[in-house]
């Protein structure tokens, strides 16, 4: 009992944490980094359909939103831990209020680095992501980890590793800036996957 109390409190204190942080960028115009991952998306997804259901994780603020519509995307859901704007709702990655199989494309940059258990919140973004969907990450890597930056996944092996008990195929991994990782996923169907 009072392990789990523990445990909520160092949550809470990390969920305040990212909110604090996530506050004070509210305002920043990542589109210097956006635009080239959305061109990669619709570039190596030939087949995501623009009415295809997409779930952005952390986009903070609505820029994210607007770059995917300039894209021709007309579906798509953003979540952040907290939210100024009607347009995105307010959400935990690691406990994704969405059906199984809900979306086409889930994306996610600069996000999963901060995860407080990313093997909690890859089981969920595969929850929701449908057979044949793609997932679209961008982390930093070489840093020293904090209490913000909590996970350095290294290169692609450290991050695929948490996608490992599913059917999921690297598609591309580009290193669009230094320190950086991006990494196109899709969710296979299970039969389609070569054993591994």
């Amino acid at each position: 009992m009072l392990a789990r109390l523990r445990a909520r409190f160092r949550y809470r204190r990390y969920l305040r944490a990212q909110v604090h942080q996530s506050r004070a960028k509210r305002a920043k115009d990542a589109s210097f980094r956006l635009v080239p991952f959305v061109d990669l998306i619709r570039r190596e997804c030939p087949d995501l359909a623009l009415d295809a259901p997409v779930l952005c994780i952390g986009a903070r603020n609505e820029i994210e939103l607007e770059i995917f519509q300039r894209a021709g995307f007309t579906n798509v859901t953003a979540i952040d831990l907290w939210s100024a704007s009607p347009r995105i709702r307010v959400g935990d990655m690691h406990a994704l209020t969405f059906a199984d199989g809900a979306f086409a494309l889930l994306f996610a940059s600069h996000v999963f680095e901060h995860a407080w258990d990313f093997a909690r919140v890859a089981a969920e973004c595969v929850r929701v992501l449908r057979p044949t969907g793609y997932l679209f990450c961008a982390v930093p890597t070489g840093f020293e980890p904090s209490e913000h930056d909590r996970y350095d996944f290294k290169d692609a092996k450290g991050l695929l590793a948490y996608f490992a008990p599913w059917p999921m195929r690297l598609v591309s991994e580009h290193h669009l800036r230094p320190g950086e990782l991006s990494l196109l996923l899709r969710r296979e169907q299970p039969g389609d996957v070569e054993p591994r």
